[in-house]
């Protein structure tokens, strides 16, 4: 049985994209390891930040805290605008 082509995929006109993925939705959840990786903070500290009411939105799956990229996109906006609103 031969094998699928696995040429590249075309890409859309005037892509400048060289990720191998695509472009993370809104709807992506993230893990808290991965959310401080992004944030370049200790995982500890979105622990304190969860137990103090601060820092983004989160839903609990089971025991795990994950954080939605939207909520996370738009928390890191707000951050933004208070830094340039002071």
């Amino acid at each position: 049985m031969p094998f699928p082509d696995s040429s590249p995929t075309p890409r859309s006109r005037g892509s400048n994209d060289h990720s191998p993925h695509p472009p993370a939705s809104d709807e992506t959840w993230l893990s808290t390891a991965e959310l401080a990786a992004r944030l370049k903070i200790p995982i500890k500290t979105l622990a304190a930040w969860a137990t103090l009411g601060r820092g983004p939105r989160y839903a609990r799956m089971g025991r795990y805290r994950r954080y939605r990229l939207g909520d996370v996109r738009a928390w890191e906006d707000e951050q933004l605008r208070g830094y340039r609103g002071s």
